[in-house]
């Protein structure tokens, strides 16, 4: 059997083959060692060294991620303007914080006796304390003309009690009206209570 020879023949295919091999080519001069230069230190040398690469910095993606963020707070704040819960009779507001009226109600009744009640707000999450402060002394008004026409005997009894608490509310709620469909005054409390 004959044994064939896998040298290249022609000139150009030795050298071919010695480059592959990383021989030089019989003949041929060694290239001359390039010596590294040190990498310079500092922002000056960065910059320079940028400059030698092709002028072009690389930059982050801030202005993206800036605008994302600026339209997430602005969708937000729009969310809580436009889309506000609104109350009605079917859902009415959650109870929220308890107004003690400043002053207690002290009226004489029109068949000569004398009422001092002393009353408590329960405002809802749409009522305001500064709104119930500003109207306080029409809400005692108010708590003083229905209290003022009731009858001694109606003021004892505890159905009596009930119905002017309902009376009083039902005026005030009138009086105050509503926010976002809900009423600023849920219930009534008597604090203190003396008839005689």
């Amino acid at each position: 059997m004959a044994e064939t020879s896998t040298a290249p023949s022609t000139p150009a295919a030795q050298a071919a083959a010695s480059r592959l091999a990383g021989l030089r080519p019989p003949g041929a001069q060694a290239a001359p060692a390039v010596v590294a230069e040190p990498e310079p230190k500092g922002r000056k040398a960065k910059k320079a060294k940028a400059a030698a690469e092709g002028g072009k910095k690389k930059k982050k993606p801030v202005k993206p991620i800036l605008i994302g963020l600026l339209l997430l707070v602005v969708a937000y704040e729009v969310k809580g303007k436009v889309m506000k819960p609104h109350y009605g009779p079917a859902h009415p507001a959650p109870p929220a914080a308890i107004f003690d009226m400043p002053t207690s109600v002290t009226t004489n009744l029109p068949d000569g006796h004398l009422a001092q009640i002393a009353m408590s707000l329960q405002l809802t999450s749409v009522g305001s304390v500064k709104t119930i402060t500003k109207d306080a002394s029409e809400i005692m008004g108010t708590a003083v003309q229905i209290i003022g026409s009731q009858s001694y005997p109606t003021l004892l009894s505890v159905r009596g009690r009930l119905a002017v608490k309902a009376e009083i509310l039902q005026a005030l709620q009138k009086e105050l009206g509503t926010v976002d469909g809900g009423q600023q005054v849920s219930a009534i409390y008597f604090t203190s209570y003396i008839v005689q």
